[in-house]
């Protein structure tokens, strides 16, 4: 039975589609939804950047650059940024199937497929960041939708919000549909994979905290 890569339909239709993803011996059309969603990533990625949104690093260096000057190392933040964009695409697409593979003796290619789904996801919440940022100026890590307003009115510590700002309804959701699939797809016991990915998605949101409160760190030295 050949399986046809559609991350839209997983998404508003999981049961039919693991249904005939489980059942499925080949998959056709995956490299071409890869490279849709790719290509989606990078386009957001370069429209937020370059509207100004998430460029706080640079801030620093308005008084000392001229109009010119500053542009130039705008594009650059700019590049930075799309690589950090490829890498994150690459890590949830590609890299942690491969740790749900090892964990729970699933299919790597059926997993990859869950993971479009669940990056597209990921996608659509950073286009609600948008308007956040905009009309009410919040940073996304303090976003309506996120644990980390909430964690801001009981601490002042700057990577506990970001922890808790990196968990919001959308990371909720990613976390059930991937126990959702997984059970679904592996032989495993459902309380394994409930804790697998549970402290999978645990360590990347620690992991996101970490690197969002070295960030201003990293690109001043990037572009000293």
């Amino acid at each position: 039975m050949t399986y046809s890569t559609n991350f839209v339909r997983l998404f508003f239709q999981p049961h039919d589609q693991l249904i005939l993803l489980r059942k499925s011996e080949r998959i056709q059309h995956f490299w071409k939804a890869f490279f849709l969603l790719f290509f989606l990533t990078i386009l957001t990625y370069a429209a937020v950047t370059w509207s100004g949104l998430g460029t706080d690093p640079l801030s620093y260096k308005i008084t000392t650059l001229s109009r010119i000057e500053f542009e130039f190392q705008k594009i650059w933040f700019l590049f930075g940024r799309l690589s950090i964009a490829g890498l994150l695409f690459l890590g949830v697409v590609l890299f942690t199937p491969f740790i749900y593979w090892i964990l729970f003796d699933v299919s790597y290619k059926k997993v990859v497929n869950i993971q479009l789904t669940v990056w597209a996801v990921m996608l659509f919440e950073r286009l609600t960041w948008i308007p956040f940022m905009i009309y009410l100026g919040l940073d996304w890590y303090v976003s309506p939708l996120s644990f980390g307003i909430i964690a801001s009115y009981f601490t002042y510590l700057e990577w506990v919000i970001y922890f808790f700002g990196s968990i919001s309804l959308f990371q909720l959701f990613v976390v059930w549909f991937q126990i959702k699939s997984l059970s679904f797809l592996s032989n495993s016991k459902k309380w394994w994979v409930i804790t697998g990915v549970l402290l999978w998605n645990l360590i990347l949101w620690a992991a996101t905290a970490a690197l969002l409160f070295f960030d201003e760190t990293i690109v001043q030295l990037l572009l000293s």
